[in-house]
Formats: C-alpha cells, sequence, structure tokens
C-alpha cells in the first residue's frame, strides 16, 4: 500500500492540446516510450498494448499514440473531452500503479483476428468482441469465442466458455448486453446466438 501510494504521489498527469482540437496530450511525468513512437488507430491494433487496450474500451475513444514523454489520445467528433478526459486520466493512472507493460508480445486471439477477407461489418464485430466484450466476460472468469456471422440472416454466433458456458445469466448477457451493442454499431447484425462448441465437433 505504500508503494501504491508513493507511485501516485510521484505521478501527476498533465494535459496539453494540440492543432487537432479531437486529440488531447497526457504527459504522465515519465518516460512513455524508450525510444521511437507506436501509433495505435483502432482497436483491432490494440493487442500489443494493455493499456491501450483499455482506453478502446471508452466509449468516444478511437486513437492511440505513444511518444517518449506523452500519450495522445484521439476522440470521436461526436465525443466531449469533458465526459472523456476523467476517464482516460484514471486509465493512465491504473496503468502506471500496477506496474505492468506498456506493451506486450502477445497477439490478438485467433477468433477476433481481423483478416484480409473480412467484410468490414465482421472487421467490427471482432473488434467489439475483441476490445469491449471479452475483458468484461474475463472478469466474471469465463471468455467469449467468436464463432461466425451469417450475413444472409445477420446472426452471430459466439460460444461461451469458462465460468459462462451453461451460466443462466450468460444468455441475459448475450442477448441483453452483447446482441444489443452488436445491432447498435453493426445494423446487418439482427440476432446473436451461442454455439456449443462440443456439439460442433
Amino acid at each position: 500500500m505504500r508503494q501504491v501510494l508513493q507511485q501516485l504521489r510521484s505521478l501527476f498527469i498533465k494535459t496539453a492540446s494540440t492543432p487537432n482540437p479531437s486529440f488531447l496530450k497526457f504527459i504522465p511525468g515519465k518516460p512513455v516510450m524508450q525510444e521511437g513512437t507506436l501509433d495505435i488507430p483502432g482497436l483491432r491494433y490494440a493487442s500489443v498494448s494493455p493499456l491501450a487496450r483499455s482506453l478502446f474500451q471508452i466509449e468516444g475513444i478511437q486513437r492511440v499514440f505513444y511518444a517518449k514523454d506523452y500519450i495522445s489520445v484521439g476522440k470521436t467528433e461526436a465525443a466531449d473531452w469533458m465526459v472523456l478526459k476523467p476517464q482516460v486520466f484514471a486509465m493512465i493512472m491504473d496503468h502506471y500503479t500496477s506496474g505492468g507493460p506498456l506493451l506486450t508480445d502477445t497477439p490478438p486471439a485467433e477468433d477476433t483476428k481481423v483478416l484480409p477477407t473480412d467484410s468490414e461489418a465482421v472487421a467490427v464485430i471482432k473488434e467489439i468482441i475483441e476490445g469491449r466484450v471479452r475483458p468484461f466476460v474475463q472478469e466474471d472468469g469465463g471468455d467469449i469465442r467468436y464463432d461466425g456471422f451469417d450475413e444472409a440472416t445477420g446472426t452471430v454466433t459466439l460460444e461461451m466458455r469458462g465460468s459462462c458456458a451453461g451460466c443462466p445469466s450468460s444468455s441475459i448477457t448475450l442477448k441483453n448486453g452483447i446482441e444489443k451493442m452488436l445491432k447498435h454499431y453493426v445494423p446487418e447484425v439482427k440476432s446473436v446466438e451461442s454455439v456449443d462448441f462440443e456439439a460442433k465437433t
């Protein structure tokens, strides 16, 4: 606890405007990148950075850029910095106090890896599952796997894993949470169904 308090006292995040009103620089007062820069232009590219994955979970964040001593965060035109700024502060603070790495060499999950042959609808579905759905499901001791999207019927099929498999509340999560989210972002989606992997094999 004492170490965490010391880290918090030594971390004073400042912000600075940029020529682009959709971007803000967050300056943690600590090194960000040891060398070079890294541009993460969307959720599908965020598997290399746990912090970027967290930032993309914030509604309205659409780009993350790391430099030597700052993190530049981009928002959608409709989003408001008054709402976003405290959330970004919290994510950056959590990252630095956790002591976790900024970058990892963990490859993206195979089921949500966006392929050149994927349609735009499938790419967005995979991004949402990887960046918004999977982290919350994993917090509850489970996981979720993208199985496919039938563009003719608009049906997304997902496999619930771990504690989510067979859980009575998983069907509620599937319909009230995941289905509503996917329908909102991907008009082509009409329904979300769960699939039993063992039944398929």
